[in-house]
């Protein structure tokens, strides 16, 4: 009984991690628009510094930033990594205090 049980919960994961790994930020779907959305990026920023509560682009920011900042995003998919130049480009630019703090916590300094 305890293998479909653990089976069923790994599908399931699986799935839901495929789901939450579509609907990333890194996926360039509407990065743009939520770059356009102060209220919404200072919200992630809060987010990934622990500063402040977490959403599910946040959570999904905390996982993807080490491989971005620390790891040069070398796992990232071509559009991936070019949503991902496009985010640290607009937080360096826009917010470059909260980009040291982030990259001081997540990665290269």
């Amino acid at each position: 009984m305890r293998v479909p049980i653990i089976l069923t919960l790994g599908v399931v994961s699986v799935l839901i991690g495929q789901s939450l790994a579509q609907q990333s930020i890194l996926n360039g779907q509407n990065v743009n628009a939520l770059l356009a959305d102060s209220g919404f990026i200072r919200k992630q920023i809060n987010c990934v510094l622990s500063k402040g509560p977490c959403d599910i682009t946040g959570n999904q920011l905390k996982l993807a930033i080490p491989e971005v900042v620390g790891r040069n995003c070398r796992s990232c998919t071509k559009q991936q990594a070019a949503s991902a130049r496009k985010v640290i480009n607009f937080i360096r630019t826009r917010y470059p205090t909260e980009w040291s703090q982030i990259q001081a916590r997540y990665g290269r300094g």
